[in-house]
């Protein structure tokens, strides 16, 4: 890092900050989609076109429209692209829900079980088969047990008098089921007839509310949910963080290769280096941003941190995980702890500086007419990229101040008192030499040449040391000749 130039800095903060940043954006944008489809489960209750209808007829449409709404809200949260619907229709032995994958169910829910099952048994006396042949049964979960006795018994009943309506009762006993399910393995809710019934008051007064009734995003959002989601973030910063830091490169190999007509081999390598380094890095970031985010959002951290702004907690991850690898490189002594201070400030400063860039991007991004969140994100780069090239010329003027004044910097410029041996020695301060031992060298003869001496009178002067204080490491400030 201190081999680069400000703008190979800022580019570089920039580049690592922007790839948390997307990341942490599609995690929200996850995040909003499964309350979306919650807010769609609230307003199909609160709306629903039948509830001026009794609690006793009106329950059977809440089976329906609960069995739809929260498969799909676990469908969003799994990242299937599948989807249920309540048809609404009126023709006689339709479906009553229709997935786009296929898959059909007819939903019933009566006073008892025994009722339940005989009327998702019911005959079609013109095909002599069950009216929702090769449908779901889709019944309330307190009755899903007693139905398949009842269409168990009713089958072994008719077998020897009634074949037709024997096996119209066995093939609803296997197709009985309080939840609806793809081959995904995304499925509904239960619920109880008691469930359906408080459901059902609730929507003739529109006062359903799903949380209430234990669909939030943070129970839609499983861990395998959240691990696949925060994945596709990591491959996707992986992919932004090595285009963005090869574009200077792969821009330099192009260069290089129209002039001399061929490519630099080394620059190749370091390109491919850098480039792995760099999606290693991006996708850590990423997949860590859009998690935090995801976790956040859904409500999994309480409420404060619910409405957290992504960009904001992408640069936080940035700046923490570059902060965790300077801090190994300092165990590994390939860093020193003032090192580590300085990047800590230039990284802290260049992230402000993005904050503030971007939102200045995304305004000209939409000022322009472009509706794409990455040209806010490039033009945020950019602009941080300035801030670090300003930063770098405030953080000049600042370590002269502290060379003039003596300024600490709140623990930041180290002060260094201690005047080097030599001048000491100038100085005629007499000081203690450590013991050396001493190796034996093989002296190689050398022939004298002779030479006419001229001589030289000495002036008798008054020898002045000048000292002067400068930086003689990493902001640190000390007394050089």
């Amino acid at each position: 890092m201190q081999n680069k130039n400000e703008v190979q800095q800022g580019w570089d903060f920039a580049t690592a900050i922007m790839g948390a940043d997307v990341a942490a954006h599609m995690g929200a944008e996850y995040v909003t989609a499964v309350e979306d489809a919650i807010k769609q489960l609230e307003d199909n209750i609160n709306n629903h076109q039948y509830r001026n209808l009794g609690i006793g007829q009106l329950q059977g449409y809440m089976l329906e429209e609960w069995g739809a709404g929260t498969f799909n809200v676990d469908a969003v949260a799994a990242g299937s692209v599948d989807r249920a619907s309540v048809l609404h229709s009126l023709a006689k032995d339709s479906a009553d829900i229709k997935l786009d994958s296929g898959e059909a169910f007819s939903a019933k829910s009566y006073g008892t079980p025994e009722q339940t099952a005989k009327a998702q048994a019911r005959m079609n006396l013109d095909t002599r088969q069950a009216s929702y042949q090769d449908q779901g049964r889709l019944v309330p979960s307190d009755h899903l047990e007693g139905a398949k006795q009842t269409a168990h018994r009713e089958a072994l009943r008719n077998a020897s008098i009634r074949e037709d309506v024997s096996k119209a009762y066995s093939e609803t006993e296997s197709k009985l089921t309080d939840r609806i399910t793809n081959d995904e393995g995304v499925a509904s809710r239960t619920a109880t007839r008691k469930d359906l019934e408080k459901m059902a008051k609730e929507s003739k007064e529109q006062k359903f509310r799903a949380e209430e009734h234990g669909v939030t995003a943070q129970s839609a959002i499983q861990p395998e949910y959240l691990l696949k989601q925060a994945l596709k973030a990591g491959y996707t910063t992986a992919a932004i963080t090595v285009a963005v830091q090869l574009a200077p490169e792969i821009y330099k190999a192009i260069d290089f290769l129209i002039k001399s007509g061929e490519l630099d081999l080394a620059q190749v390598e370091h390109m491919g280096e850098k480039g792995i380094s760099a999606g290693a890095e991006g996708f850590l970031r990423g997949s860590i941003s859009a998690a935090l985010q995801i976790i956040c959002e859904s409500g999994a951290l309480g409420e404060a941190l619910k409405s957290i702004s992504p960009t904001l907690l992408g640069t936080v991850v940035a700046l923490v995980l570059q902060t965790t690898k300077n801090s190994i490189l300092v165990a590994a002594g390939k860093m020193t702890t003032q090192q580590m201070g300085a990047a800590f400030v230039d990284m802290v400063v260049v992230s402000g500086g993005y904050l503030v860039g971007a939102h200045i991007g995304g305004v000209i991004g939409q000022a322009l007419g472009f509706q794409l969140p990455v040209l806010g994100y490039l033009l945020g780069s950019l602009i941080g990229t300035s801030f670090c090239v300003i930063y770098n010329i405030g953080k000049k003027k600042l370590i002269s101040f502290c060379v003039d004044t003596g300024f600490t910097c709140f623990g930041l410029v180290e002060q260094n008192y201690e005047l080097p041996e030599d001048v000491l020695h100038e100085m005629g301060v007499e000081t203690i030499e450590i013991p050396r031992t001493r190796i034996e060298t093989t002296e190689i003869p050398r022939v004298a040449i002779g030479a006419s001496e001229i001589r030289r009178a000495d002036y008798e002067t008054i020898d002045i040391t000048v000292l002067r204080r400068g930086v003689i490491g990493v902001n640190k400030i000390g007394y050089v000749l």
